[in-house]
């Protein structure tokens, strides 16, 4: 083979393959590719990076990770075995595979990893976990990152489970509250992570440190009611990234649900009611989402958080307010009868899809707060399914 014939393999455009020859064919593309990339087949200058199987299900809408998965395995080289809709014939895989390389730094080696395409039709789905296996790189963790409704897939969704170590539940925000209680089952999986979850992560580090100074610590121990407002480009259902962060204020401080949250609907607001008992009494909590025609929102974003604390003194209110829906400045006021805080700006950028991926491959497996907010988020999400 040429080092022009490897072009296809080295430029993302994929070389197709049957099924049973994807590993000998890799390893025919390999050496013409490193001569192609600069230096010879013994001295290349291209170094084959995988620290993981990572296994990718974009089985209904391929867009969901156009342009991610690239910047994802620039970041954490890896082999990529991408399920994706194709092939026409009923009871039939096509693959094709193809190489990502990029430059760590100026001077070194490229990094490349690689992709293998497993492309079907609805009917060979039940194929792909017998197809996947013979792929993987032993004596590495897999990872499957879904990013479809597994309820219209449940065989194909628990046989993949199985086999991972952990998961990235990335289905769009919003999504049917069935969706993500299947996709999050504990009983299926103990460590997947639904990545909207990573999208609050900085509003989650900005409320913590809050409670920082002793003159607010108290505060904590008395919060009454916590309002999320979230600009988001669906009315239908509620936005996840509020609710996960309401549900992780709740776990963290061990408020425990009771009743049945109630939603209101109005053209211009909804709104997501949910109460607590907390050890100094009643906690109420609520999302509320509204569309914004001005803004082109490709998701929800949370843009401010109001934390209400009662006291002998008087109430303590707590303010945090993006000063734009899609500015990175959040300002912080707050407000008690017994001390002077001035109002400030931080930055808190909104992380977008590839950096929450990211962020999921690179946390821990296991997240006790992801854990305890996990319950309360999916009784908030029922709750708030169109009826």
């Amino acid at each position: 083979m040429t080092a022009q014939q490897s072009s296809p393999f080295l430029d993302g455009t994929g070389v197709s393959v049957a099924l049973g020859d994807i590993e000998a064919e890799l390893l025919r593309l390999w050496g013409p590719a490193a001569v192609e990339a600069g230096g010879d087949a013994d001295e290349s200058n291209v170094t084959r990076v995988v620290l993981a199987n990572l296994l990718v299900e974009v089985l209904e809408d391929p867009r969901r990770v156009s342009g991610v998965l690239e910047t994802v395995m620039a970041r954490h080289p890896c082999r990529a075995i991408v399920l994706r809709p194709g092939a026409s014939a009923p009871r039939r895989i096509e693959a094709d595979v193809s190489a990502l390389c990029h430059l760590p730094a100026p001077g070194l080696p490229q990094v490349c990893s690689e992709q293998i395409n497993l492309r079907t039709g609805a009917e060979a789905a039940g194929l792909l976990p017998g197809a996947v296996r013979p792929l993987l790189e032993s004596d590495l963790p897999l990872i499957l990152w879904w990013t479809s409704d597994p309820s219209g897939r449940v065989e194909l969704f628990h046989q993949l489970a199985h086999e991972a170590t952990r998961i990235i539940v990335d289905l769009p925000d919003p999504a049917p509250a069935r969706a993500i209680a299947t996709a999050l089952d504990r009983a299926i999986h103990p460590y997947s992570r639904d990545a909207v979850w990573f999208t609050a992560t900085s509003w989650r580090t900005l409320l913590a440190q809050l409670f920082d100074p002793s003159c607010l610590k108290d505060a904590l121990g008395r919060i009454a009611r916590v309002d999320v407002e979230v600009e988001s480009p669906d009315s239908s259902r509620p936005p996840r990234a509020g609710v996960w962060l309401a549900a992780w204020l709740a776990g963290q401080l061990g408020w425990n649900p009771f009743g049945k949250p109630a939603v209101e609907r109005s053209s211009s607001e909804c709104r997501l009611d949910a109460s607590f008992h907390a050890g100094h009494g009643v906690v109420s909590a609520a999302v509320l989402w509204r569309t914004n025609p001005d803004l082109a929102l490709a998701a929800p974003r949370i843009v401010a958080v109001t934390l209400t604390c009662q006291g002998i003194d008087g109430d303590t209110t707590i303010h945090l307010a993006r000063t734009r829906a899609d500015s990175p400045a959040v300002r912080v006021d707050v407000t008690t009868p017994t001390a002077c805080h001035l109002p400030r700006l931080v930055e808190a950028p909104e992380p977008d899809q590839t950096l929450c991926i990211a962020a999921a491959l690179e946390s821990s497996r296991t997240d006790p707060p992801f854990d305890r907010a996990r319950p309360i988020a999916l009784w908030m999400l029922e709750a708030g399914e169109p009826a």
